[in-house]
């Protein structure tokens, strides 16, 4: 499905009850709209719930690609479950 590309400054918005979280991009030499995007890779943030934390990496397109690695798209979602938010809605993504 198609969805907006997510970009440097998008968070997750978490997942069961996890806090939003933000997302370290890796990708330098490619920009989306003037920024890095995010890609398959990225390192999300620990977020929390109560006394629980935990880390997580994007996974991004399969078929997109941006300096080799999978675009990340709003509605992706780290390997640790949760959701990512996008905000390059002038970029659209598919695969």
């Amino acid at each position: 499905m198609t969805m907006p590309c997510s970009i440097t400054g998008d968070l997750t918005i978490g997942h069961a009850g996890f806090s939003p979280a933000p997302i370290t991009p890796l990708t330098v030499n490619v920009l989306v709209l003037g920024v890095p995007p995010h890609v398959t890779g990225d390192v999300i943030a620990p977020h929390v719930l109560g006394l629980s934390a935990h880390p997580g990496t994007v996974i991004g397109s399969t078929t997109v690609l941006a300096g080799g690695k999978g675009l990340a798209r709003m509605m992706d979602k780290g390997d640790c479950g949760s959701l990512i938010l996008g905000t390059g809605a002038t970029v659209l993504v598919g695969g």
